[in-house]
């Protein structure tokens, strides 16, 4: 060690709270960087599990090759691990076949070692199968057949398994079944062998398991019995290949393949170059930020450690001292907080997380995937050392950024200390509106501000930077709130329930068993009819329009009918909903054709710019009324005509539906209220409408068994029809969830750490007025006129830092949604009500902590204080 780091070391040693200070700006950055790291780590890791437990450890699969063609592909140096299906063949079954004639088959198949490894299956009851000889059933199997016929664990059963083909040509599970009335012909099943297999277990689900296929899905043990096909299951070595290996190993016509979707995503693969420049640009701001916001924290540690060594510098300087040995003395300092500030933050950075997560953990995962298993800690070697990394060279431009002045300072100068207080007569005038609201203390802090305008400047930066980290943090949340509500389907309804026949007869009923389950929290009716409205042939260039285009033999020249949704409100619903949108919808009651509100904008994802594009559905405004009615086939079906109805007024335009209904992307939409569909409603005789049930509960798969039950009592099973959506829409809300927890969790982070930020920095700046202070207080400052200088440096610093922090809000709105905006449209955005909280915020804080550092300064005695060097 020489002189210069010996004099760094004991000038610290003396100046206790500052290093302590600056040991704890490191110990704040270390953490911040180390506990987003650890945070986004693991709960990466842990959706990856959780995928991999659903949906299985592969990443492509290609289905129904040759055997041969399969050996090819595993021995492929990309492939890492693989998983052989057997196609065994389809068995017709009696049983199946009266049950539900459009799946009259079972689909057996032969699981690997590997495959039983890699792909889970969820047991219902029993074992898996351990050979050739054994098997597993599905249980919707079972729900379909008689009690009678229902199969028992521990039953044999002879099946005779063979192909499906049509007009000579093979057909697989992927084939829908092929019944007689059919315009392609009837499917011919030719039996092959005959096999006697013991049922083990019964599950409930499996990766691959076909609910539209013409068999129900039937899962033997791994057999060595050769068979003509199978279906391979790949894991590669690395998972951003996988495109490029499917490009090239599965381009061959009738290649069929599927990508292990959920998995890829969490693994943060897409094949989708627009995805991965919005992914590199958010990452880039992310980590700017958080790198500007540690190096301002830790800045002004620095800048307030060269400002008190000015006086030792200049000394040092006039006996010999080189500036290189100088800025080096900074250095030195720097190397010293980094080892101990670095090693402590990312212990607190992984212990904080750690125990968020412990007491967190599992409503986290209860919350995105309905599970309390709670998310391990997971931190991976690379995220520590890329923390240290980045945490050291926030601390080095930290340091570097004030030790420039160094080279500026001549060693008189510094040794007058004249640098950062200058008197320059035109620039220290006041305004006589200072005095007159804040009195001669206001004037002197006025005065005082602007001579020694470094000193202030630290602490402006640090709240601007303040306001900057918190609205930074809340444009990620609401950008990538909005993208994935438009990309992302995902409505906020768990069960859906349809009433399909005599809805008059039976909403009444439905009502009353709906809200009797005590599960449900909320219910949200409305109604749904579909029918065909003329609109200009030229209208059809809309993408929208132009797909739900009927062709008819009778229409009017000149227009075209295209099949229309009409969704139909509860009037308080409708009025509640126009409002949000912002339509007046008073002068629908007297309307002479029955008005609707109509949904303008949709979505595509554009496969030449590889980007989600909003879209406007109606090329023009609608004016006037628009002839609604059916399309008539005729006895015959030969000729088809367009039969009018009642003329429709689409008025106003909307740009998004309730969250409470699912199910109608992509649709010419239309919505009007119940009361004035009702006055024409005998116009409407030859149209069908059904009543819909958007449900919200606690628990959608109990809830969903209880409610399918009491309607079955009720005798509305056949009147209607439950779905579950939660399972439906499982990834999309889960996408959007885990959004929301990540982007809340980076706000809450980065509002504690900008709130240390202005503490330190406006304490420490304080704590180094104390000489100040004292002067002013021996000439008799009453402790009124403290407060009210106070005030008025309150006032300069926070109106200042709200200025730039919007200045940089919109600048960095700007550059996320440039970031975005290569993958999907999105609208410029400026968080108003955060930017709010933010302002408020920084007063807050500002006012605290003087408040608290100012009690801490009148304890000292006014003496010691004046002798304080």
């Amino acid at each position: 060690m020489n002189i210069f780091s010996k004099i760094t070391a004991r000038t610290m040693k003396l100046s206790r709270t500052r290093t302590i200070v600056t040991i704890i700006g490191v110990i704040l950055s270390t953490a911040m960087i180390t506990a987003v790291a650890t945070f986004g780590t693991s709960f990466q890791k842990f959706l990856v599990d959780f995928s991999i437990s659903r949906d299985g450890d592969w990443y492509v699969a290609t289905k129904q090759i040759a055997g041969k063609r399969a050996d090819e592909l595993e021995s492929r140096e990309e492939v890492q691990s693989a998983a052989e299906v057997k196609i065994l063949g389809f068995a017709l079954f009696e049983p199946a076949r009266e049950a539900s004639p459009e799946m009259p088959y079972l689909y057996v198949r032969s699981l690997s070692e590997q495959g039983l490894a890699m792909l889970p299956v969820d047991l219902e009851a029993g074992r898996m199968p351990e050979n050739g000889e054994e098997i597993v059933i599905p249980s919707f199997l079972q729900a379909n057949l008689k009690q009678e016929e229902r199969l028992q664990i521990g039953d044999a059963l002879t099946l005779e398994l063979g192909e499906r083909s049509l007009n000579g040509e093979r057909l697989g599970q992927d084939m829908e079944y092929v019944g007689e009335g059919s315009e392609e012909g009837t499917e011919t099943f030719t039996p092959n062998t005959t096999k006697t297999f013991q049922v083990v277990g019964i599950y409930n689900s499996w990766t691959d398991v076909s609910y539209w296929g013409a068999g129900y899905d039937v899962l033997a043990g791994p057999t060595e019995e050769e068979t003509g096909y199978v279906d391979l299951f790949l894991k590669l070595k690395t998972p951003r290949k996988v495109y490029d290996f499917v490009e090239e190993n599965l381009n061959n016509p009738g290649d069929v393949y599927m990508y292990n979707s959920s998995l890829l995503r969490w693994l943060g693969v897409a094949d989708n170059d627009n995805l991965s420049t919005v992914l590199g640009g958010l990452l880039a701001i992310l980590v700017g930020v958080i790198m500007a916001g540690s190096i301002t924290l830790i800045y002004n540690a620095f800048s307030i450690s060269l400002r008190e060594r000015t006086v030792q510098f200049g000394l040092l300087a006039s006996i010999g001292a080189t500036k290189k040995q100088l800025r080096s003395s900074m250095r030195y300092e720097a190397f010293f907080v980094s080892a101990v500030g670095i090693p402590l933050g990312i212990l607190s950075g992984v212990g904080g997380i750690g125990v968020t997560l412990h007491y967190i953990g599992s409503a986290l995962t209860n919350w995105v995937q309905g599970t309390k298993k709670g998310i391990p800690l997971y931190v991976p070697w690379w995220s520590v050392l890329a923390a240290a990394f980045i945490a050291f060279v926030t601390v080095m431009i930290s340091v570097w950024i004030p030790s420039r002045r160094i080279r500026k300072i001549s060693p008189m100068d510094a040794i007058r200390a004249n640098q950062d207080i200058r008197i320059r007569t035109k620039e220290i005038k006041t305004g006589a509106w200072v005095q007159r609201l804040f009195g001669m203390e206001g004037m002197m802090a006025q005065k005082n501000y602007k001579r020694d305008r470094r000193k202030y400047r630290a602490t402006v930066v640090s709240l601007t930077m303040s306001i900057v980290l918190f609205t930074t943090a809340a444009l990620f949340n609401t950008y990538l709130v909005a993208t994935g509500a438009f990309v992302l389907t995902a409505p906020e309804i768990d069960l859906e329930y349809v009433i399909y026949d005599d809805v008059k007869g039976n909403e009444g009923k439905a009502d009353e068993v709906i809200r009797q389950v005590d599960d449900v929290t909320s219910v949200y009716k409305y109604y749904i009819a579909s029918f065909e409205i003329l609109i200009p042939e030229e209208w059809t260039e809309s993408e929208t329009l132009s797909v739900y285009t009927q062709s008819v033999d009778s229409v009017e020249e000149g227009m075209v009918p295209v099949m229309t949704t009409a969704i139909i409100l509860e009037d308080s619903d409708f009025e509640k909903f126009a409002k949000e949108q912002g339509v007046n919808v008073r002068a629908y009651d007297s309307a002479e054709h029955l008005p609707f509100l109509y949904l303008d904008q949709g979505k595509v994802f554009n496969t030449e710019t590889e980007r989600y594009e909003k879209t406007s559905i109606f090329p023009v405004k609608p004016e006037g009324a628009l002839d609604s009615g059916v399309i008539d086939f005729g006895e015959e079906g030969d000729h088809s005509e367009f039969v009018k109805g009642q003329p429709v007024e689409l008025r106003d335009a909307v740009t998004s539906l309730p969250e409470t209904m699912a199910g109608y992307e992509g649709r010419v939409l239309i919505l009007t209220k119940k009361s004035l569909f009702d006055k024409f409603e005998d116009v409407f005789e030859e149209i069908n409408v059904n009543a819909k049930y958007s449900i919200q509960c606690e628990n959608a798969a109990e809830t969903f068994s209880k409610l399918e039950k009491k309607l079955n009592e009720s005798g509305l099973e056949e009147a209607g029809y439950l779905e579950n959506l939660t399972e439906q829409y499982e990834t999309d809300k889960n996408t959007m969830a885990a959004v929301k927890v990540l982007t809340y969790g980076f706000i809450v982070l980065i509002s504690l750490i900008a709130v240390a930020n202005v503490f330190n920095t406006i304490s420490t700046n304080l704590m180094l007025r104390r000489k100040e202070f004292a002067m002013m207080r021996s000439m008799g400052m009453s402790p009124k006129g403290f407060r009210r200088m106070m005030n008025y440096e309150c006032l300069i610093y926070g109106v200042r830092a709200i200025i730039y922090g919007v200045v940089f809000t919109i600048l960095i709105s700007l550059g996320i949604r440039q970031s975005i905006g290569a993958g999907a449209d999105v609208e410029f955005l400026i968080p108003w009500g955060y930017l709010a909280v933010a302002v408020v915020g920084v007063f807050v804080v500002v006012f605290l902590t003087m408040l608290y550092t100012m009690r801490v300064i009148k304890k000292n005695n006014i003496v010691e204080e004046l002798k304080m060097n």
